[in-house]
């Protein structure tokens, strides 16, 4: 059973076919985009407000709730967002005069730095790899030395073809997030 556009479903929708077909997002984007706003929703469905109409004490409010349930700040900081870009969307398309998200502050993230792999559980990976029957032996233990070496990311580096890498220096040209290129320097 369809919901009646009423409680601004239908303000959900258009913006997430926007996000599709304008800025191409990513099946699991959508995803994320549609679970927090559909959260959102029902917690403004609770209150007798229609999604598209919440204002900024509204907001306030599912932010604390959030933090209330124990939702982590990352959590907070993604729905936050989604809520962010969907009353950007509404602001664009003059169904709001207003973006009530503006004033708000976002949860503090903690600032965590990755961990680096010890020299042993480097050589365990390599070893884990070369064990690998046939072929995909030796691709699994390059594979590991590149990423290890040249500090790329698994995804960079599944899609990097073979004429990224430069004949006549030690680099790569790795296309990064946003479709950024840069030099990556590789050890030989």
């Amino acid at each position: 059973m369809a919901r009646p556009a009423s409680d601004g479903s239908r303000h959900v929708e258009a913006f997430l076919e926007m996000m599709a077909a304008e800025r191409g997002a990513a099946r699991n984007t959508l995803m994320a985009y549609t679970a927090d706003l559909s959260d959102f929703a029902a917690f403004a469905a609770a209150k007798g407000i229609a999604v598209h109409q919440a204002d900024a004490a509204m907001l306030a409010a599912y932010l604390a709730g959030l933090a209330a349930e124990g939702k982590g700040p990352r959590t907070q900081a993604r729905r936050l967002s989604s809520i962010r870009q969907f009353h950007q969307f509404l602001t664009r398309e003059a169904i709001r005069p207003d973006d009530p998200t503006e004033m708000l502050d976002g949860p503090r993230l903690p600032r965590l730095l990755p961990r680096a792999l010890s020299e042993s559980e480097v050589e365990a990976l390599i070893d884990g790899a070369a064990r690998i029957p046939g072929a995909n032996g030796p691709l699994a233990v390059a594979a590991i030395e590149m990423l290890y070496s040249s500090g790329l990311r698994v995804s960079e580096l599944v899609g990097l073809p073979a004429v990224s890498l430069r004949a006549d220096a030690p680099l790569v040209a790795v296309r990064g997030k946003g479709g950024r290129e840069r030099l990556v320097p590789i050890s030989t």
